[in-house]
């Protein structure tokens, strides 16, 4: 039997960081569910994570995430960015790429606090640190570093939903493909349930349609990502192998939404229990069709 997850709000971040709002389209179907409504909530968790990689593939947005607007508009000059909503204590650009030499970002809300996010409101607050790996010489890479880093989204009707990352991501790449390998510890809250713990340890593949250009927002393009997500949430820990088996789309063209993936799957598979305490080799799956759709969930027994 196959039950479509849907759910009523969640939250990423930047640099992940980030939150999230809407109900899964039943675009998927399984086999099997989950006890305790583990399907949707690891597939919300990682579809928060893949629209944090998403805004860390740049400095401007992993502090403005994508989707985020501010009262300000960017600046008539050769950036489509918004200005940040933070800045650096040492903002030191030695190749004047974008990104700071060594600086650190310490967030607070307000006036990291964006409203409109998926119908309420998303409030950043905690640290990151941004190096640049080769001060001297111009180019898309970082090494961030997050501490405490908490996002908050308060939906419409006044429900918290928390994602606190601790960890690492490094961005590598040319203007025809960046490399953002990522290793974070999660702590994300679900009304109602234990807290999840989540070690995420995975590499995001980011292909542009059109070559890059230092200082402006990515274009379209797709994301494959691999690794693992080991999931933690009392009686729960499984630990999942992640795949895109279909790459995800990116639809820079997607604009008037938070939700800009408009194609592709994710899977994360690996050894489940059921209800009754019995392992079970499965995945589950994430399925996103059409900008500004919010994906489904499904769970598939594996033989």
């Amino acid at each position: 039997m196959f039950r479509s997850q849907g759910r009523s709000f969640s939250l990423p971040l930047v640099l992940s960081m980030l939150a999230i709002i809407g109900c899964g389209d039943s675009l998927s179907t399984g086999d099997a569910t989950l006890p305790n409504g583990a399907t949707g909530d690891i597939g919300v968790t990682a579809q928060e994570e893949v629209e944090a990689a998403l805004s860390a593939l740049t400095l401007p947005s992993s502090i403005n995430p994508i989707g985020t607007t501010q009262a300000a508009p960017a600046p008539p000059a050769t950036t489509d960015f918004a200005p940040p909503c933070v800045t650096s204590t040492t903002p030191g650009d030695s190749d004047g790429d974008g990104v700071p030499d060594d600086a650190v970002y310490l967030f607070t809300a307000p006036p990291c606090r964006f409203t409109g996010w998926r119908g309420g409101t998303l409030d950043i607050v905690g640290q990151l640190r941004i190096q640049d790996p080769a001060p001297a010489q111009a180019g898309f890479g970082y090494a961030g570093t997050l501490t405490g880093l908490r996002t908050r989204f308060t939906s419409s009707d006044n429900k918290l939903t928390d994602v606190t990352r601790n960890g690492t991501r490094t961005l590598s790449g040319s203007v025809s493909q960046l490399v953002l390998a990522t290793n974070l510890q999660l702590i994300r809250t679900f009304a109602g349930k234990p807290d999840a713990a989540v070690d995420q340890q995975w590499t995001t593949t980011y292909t542009p349609a059109a070559p890059l250009q230092i200082n402006a927002p990515i274009p379209s393009g797709t994301l494959d990502v691999a690794g693992t997500l080991d999931w933690t949430r009392l009686p729960e820990h499984f630990v999942l192998t992640v795949t895109t088996p279909t790459v995800l789309h990116y639809n820079a063209d997607c604009t008037d939404t938070v939700q800009r993936i408009d194609a592709g799957e994710m899977d994360l598979a690996g050894t489940f229990t059921d209800a009754n305490g019995n392992n079970m080799n499965g995945r589950v799956q994430i399925r996103w069709n059409g900008c500004g759709n919010e994906p489904s969930f499904g769970f598939f027994l594996e033989q």
